[in-house]
C-alpha cells in the first residue's frame, strides 16, 4: 500500500469520525430542545387547567341563579320548612 492510499484512507476515516461527532452533538441539541418544549407544553396545560377550574368556580353562582330563574323559585335557607312531608325511604331503619 502506498503512502498516498494510507493518507487518503486516514483522511476519509477522520472525516467520517468528525461527521459522526457532529451528527451526535446535533442530535443531543435537538433532544434537549424537544424536552424543553414538552416541559413547556405540560406547564401550559397545567396553567390552562388551573384557569378553567377558576372560571368554573366563578360561573357556579351564575348557574345557580339561572337554575332558580328557570324553575321560577326563590332561594331558601337550609332550615326552611316548606310544609311538605319529609320523604322517607323504604330502607330507612327508622321506619317501623
Amino acid at each position: 500500500m502506498t503512502a498516498l492510499r494510507v493518507g487518503v484512507l486516514l483522511g476519509a476515516f477522520t472525516g467520517l469520525a468528525l461527521a459522526v461527532v457532529h451528527l451526535r452533538s446535533e442530535q443531543t441539541r435537538c433532544a434537549f430542545r424537544t424536552l424543553a418544549q414538552e416541559s413547556r407544553c405540560v406547564e401550559l396545560r397545567r396553567e390552562l387547567w388551573r384557569l378553567q377550574t377558576g372560571v368554573a368556580r366563578l360561573r357556579a353562582p351564575q348557574r345557580v341563579r339561572d337554575s332558580l330563574d328557570w324553575f321560577q323559585t326563590d332561594l331558601v335557607t337550609p332550615g326552611f320548612d316548606s310544609g311538605r312531608r319529609a320523604v322517607r325511604l323504604a330502607m330507612d331503619p327508622t321506619i317501623e
